[in-house]
């Protein structure tokens, strides 16, 4: 899974990539009284340190489609944090003016 960040009419590519998935069955999620399946998610950026990221799934999706609805539901968090993340920030120009002012 390659991640891409759009930031208006600009897309810049990061090569982020799903590394691991590990899945914990049956697993006691927080809150919640009934057990869950939990899907772990390591993604990883050009050398920036590995982000983990846990998906709760309800063991009534099946079972055969446990990744995908997870990879489902971690779609949308990535489109939230993006969106969170685009809010407030230097534009691509921007950042390249201000690099000139404090590169080493």
């Amino acid at each position: 899974m390659k991640l891409l960040l759009s930031i208006e009419e600009e897309t810049m590519y990061f090569g982020g990539e799903i590394k691991d998935i590990e899945i914990y069955r049956n697993q006691q999620r927080p809150g919640f009284d009934e057990l869950y399946h939990k899907v772990r998610f390591i993604l990883q950026s050009n050398g920036i340190e590995p982000v983990q990221i846990d998906i709760w799934v309800h063991p009534n999706y099946p079972e055969n489609n446990l990744v995908k609805v997870a990879k489902t539901f971690l779609h949308r968090r990535l489109l939230d944090l993006v969106e969170l993340a685009s809010e407030d920030i230097y534009q691509p120009q921007e950042v390249d003016a201000l690099w000139q002012t404090v590169k080493p």
